[in-house]
């Protein structure tokens, strides 16, 4: 057995994963300490028995990536893919989870690594490639949010994955989840990134693909953009903080559950209860208590608010997709998202999918 973090001779499942000793005591030692680690590189060091030692960053991230948490004792690996029937993990993983749960009595070092996970897993911005030697149109500038979609959500399920505990969903709960909750994953996302970019002013899907008005105007999808721009400049009036950001984004995979329910329903609302506590705990560590309610209010309406947004959304997206098949157009659409387009979307503008509200 080799250790998930740098593939020397494990020791044995250490929070949560199959480790050697060395990888466990830097675990403990890094995920107790209040010292930030900062990657000299790219993020992107290679974690082996030799260079270990050499980027701390980087081996934090991979123990964070293989399921590694200090509740994660009686936690199934959270890197292992689940093929059984999850009815015998769920109470030890509620138990495991009490670590970023506020419903214990809790210092703020469990927040702490709570955050550190999800600043760990974040994924990296990506580039669309779009063909900046061709002029912009409808069609160039859709295919390029096509392709961009195709490869955010490559990522979207990575990250998914790594949230605690994800995995512990029954395998088919896993999938259901994020292909009814993809789009509203990367439209917040890509509000954040245009808060943090651009102010708000553009949408700043990435970094070679930047809509001004007139890319909104000649993309054919001027009333989305709107909308997606409202969304940004509503980060931009309440000064999203990137710790509540991140936690929003995961209450974003809980926001949608098909009408008939999940396989392991009881578990997912624990879940779902679970990140809403952390948020709110995060507020009040961050704010005077005269405030938090307010706060807490106005973040849950923005949250609220996107539904609307990812609903046109879906029907543009379903449409044109549609008159990709049938019409001579030359907007294409990579085979991930052509498949979540034409197969799960439906679903949901069918109604076999309700939104999860805070407010009614």
């Amino acid at each position: 057995m080799t250790c998930l973090i740098c593939s020397d001779e494990a020791s044995g499942c250490h929070y949560g994963a199959l480790t050697c000793g060395s990888c466990k005591v830097f675990f403990k030692r890094a995920a107790e300490g209040k010292q930030k680690y900062l990657c000299a590189s790219k993020n992107d060091c290679t974690i082996d028995k030799l260079r270990r030692k050499n980027c701390p960053s980087c081996r934090l991230k991979k123990c964070f990536e293989a399921g590694m948490t200090l509740g994660a004792r009686k936690l199934k690996k959270i890197g292992q893919q689940k093929n059984s029937e999850e009815d015998h993990p769920v109470q030890d993983s509620t138990e495991a989870l009490q670590n970023v749960s506020p419903k214990s009595s809790l210092n703020f070092h469990s927040q702490l690594v709570f955050l550190n996970i999800l600043e760990s897993i974040e994924p990296e911005v990506v580039n669309a490639g779009h063909d900046y030697g061709q002029p912009d149109s409808a069609d160039t500038l859709l295919t390029s949010l096509n392709e961009l979609g195709e490869r955010q959500l490559v990522k979207v399920v990575k990250w998914a994955k790594g949230l605690p505990g994800f995995r512990n969903l029954h395998v088919d709960d896993q999938m259901t989840v994020i292909q009814q909750s993809w789009m509203g994953v990367m439209v917040f996302a890509l509000g954040w990134r245009s808060y943090k970019n651009v102010n708000g002013r553009m949408l700043y899907f990435a970094p070679d693909l930047v809509f001004n008005e007139h890319r909104m105007h000649i993309s054919t999808m001027y009333e989305h953009c709107i909308r997606m721009r409202h969304l940004s400049q509503e980060f931009v009036l309440l000064q999203i903080t990137q710790e509540e950001f991140l936690c929003m984004k995961a209450l974003l995979l809980f926001s949608i559950i098909p009408v008939e329910g999940l396989k392991s329903q009881k578990y997912f609302d624990e879940l779902r209860l679970t990140y809403i506590n952390e948020l709110d705990r995060l507020i009040n560590y961050r704010m005077t208590n005269t405030n938090c309610s307010q706060r807490f209010y106005q973040l849950t309406r923005l949250l609220d608010s996107l539904q609307m947004t990812v609903k046109k959304l879906h029907q543009f997206t379903f449409d044109l997709f549609v008159q990709a098949q049938s019409l001579p157009t030359k907007v294409s659409f990579p085979e991930m998202i052509g498949e979540i387009i034409s197969v799960h979307v439906p679903k949901i503008l069918a109604g076999l999918a309700k939104p999860i509200l805070f407010h009614e």
